[in-house]
């Protein structure tokens, strides 16, 4: 699906954009067409989406979505720098993700370092690569997948190494949750274990398998998902070689997988894609810039980038109207995220440079469509910034979520 096609509304879109203080009560989508059904396969509703019937484009601002943006320094001692691209959150505390041979760390609310969490290596709770991480904040953990592995790395709140937790089965881009003495695993199919979703505890013995119709040769090269913004568990693969898929709920009661929401791009439109859920909406994108990633003779990361450039769409659970979606961070004036699929969660999260985010401020702040709060704030930043400065963690809480 190409991009010229699409009508974009940005005038008109920036103007109620910026004319409304009570943002949430705004309906983006009120004159949008319906393009989705829902049907009811084995008594289970399931949204269907018809890419055909997406016309316009509707742009969105960050906070009709979330609460109001915070704006983190984090600690600027030595060992306390860091250079991450992921970021997770719980209530007390941020957690940047390992990169370019600098180890996960742990921050708190304010942006005092705690601790490195891990390192990198082979030894008890090293790594290489990390794939997805959790903050188990009520009992004091954290935990860390590796790219592939045969056990999730544990540590707690102060960095120390705990006992790692065995696997049932050894697993490449797979995601996990752990609750209490809990740990849903999710991967993706293989010929060699019988399901790539089950429940074990911390000891590592299994107490269930979650089994689905889910099919795509072994060599694919395919990544779990998982968007975790509301109650439900949402699933889904990023595979290379695209293929007609759904985003599925894990019921742990029926023990079963459920599809919510399937895109049905037919013949060369479709392309490699993803799925998420927000609350009150499905979206996704019609292709992906994929990122092919590989060691030099150093061991440091290398990237490039192909594939077709994504269109990004969104679908009302209820109503089931859609469109082609732009998200504008509003508390930065119009800046406009290329990547808009940004929450995670339940949260928007960002680890920015200084100079980096010093960019942005000067230009947020010479656009008349900044509101007087954020506008203050942001010169508050500026004022405050220093050439020793640590990265800054953006964040922002989705409304609605506990």
């Amino acid at each position: 699906m190409t991009t010229h096609l699409k009508s974009f509304l940005l005038p008109a879109a920036i103007a109620v954009l910026f004319a409304c203080n009570e943002v949430s009560q705004v309906n983006y989508l009120e004159d949008a067409p319906i393009v989705a059904t829902r049907t009811m396969p084995d008594g289970e509703a399931l949204i269907e989406m018809n890419p055909s019937l997406l016309k316009d484009t509707v742009i969105f601002p960050l906070s009709y979505f979330t609460e109001e943006l915070q704006i983190i320094r984090l600690d600027d001692r030595d060992e306390a720098l860091v250079n991450a691209y992921k970021v997770y959150a719980s209530e007390n505390y941020f957690l940047t993700q390992a990169s370019d041979n600098t180890p996960c760390k742990l921050f708190d609310k304010q942006g005092k370092y705690i601790a490195d969490i891990g390192s990198f290596g082979q030894g008890p709770g090293e790594y290489s690569y990390l794939y997805a991480g959790q903050i188990d904040e009520p009992n004091g953990r954290i935990y860390l997948m590796p790219y592939t592995t045969e056990s999730l790395l544990v540590y707690d709140l102060e960095g120390n190494v705990l006992p790692a937790v065995p696997l049932v089965h050894r697993m490449g881009y797979s995601i996990f949750l752990v609750r209490d003495n809990e740990v849903l695993i999710m991967g993706k199919p293989h010929p060699d274990i019988p399901s790539f979703i089950w429940m074990q505890d911390l000891e590592g013995n299994k107490f269930y398998d979650i089994f689905s119709s889910i099919d795509f040769p072994s060599n694919y090269i395919a990544m779990a998902l998982s968007s975790q913004n509301e109650e439900a568990i949402d699933f889904s693969h990023w595979i290379w070689e695209p293929q007609t898929d759904s985003l599925y709920h894990i019921d742990l009661v029926k023990k079963k997988l459920i599809p919510r929401f399937t895109a049905n791009f037919k013949g060369e439109a479709l392309k490699s894609h993803r799925y998420a859920e927000w609350p009150g909406y499905f979206l996704g994108n019609t292709s992906t810039v994929a990122t092919i990633t590989g060691t030099d003779e150093n061991g440091n990361m290398r990237r490039r980038q192909e594939g077709d450039e994504p269109a990004y769409y969104i679908v009302d659970k209820k109503t089931l109207k859609g469109a082609y979606f732009v998200l504008v961070n509003d508390f930065f004036g119009e800046e406009r995220f290329n990547e808009p699929l940004v929450f995670q969660n339940g949260y928007y999260l960002a680890c920015v440079d200084p100079g980096d985010l010093e960019e942005r401020i000067k230009k947020a702040l010479n656009s008349n469509q900044l509101s007087d709060k954020m506008r203050q704030k942001l010169t508050e930043v500026q004022a405050n910034m220093t050439a020793n400065d640590n990265n800054y963690l953006l964040y922002a809480k989705l409304k609605g979520v506990e």
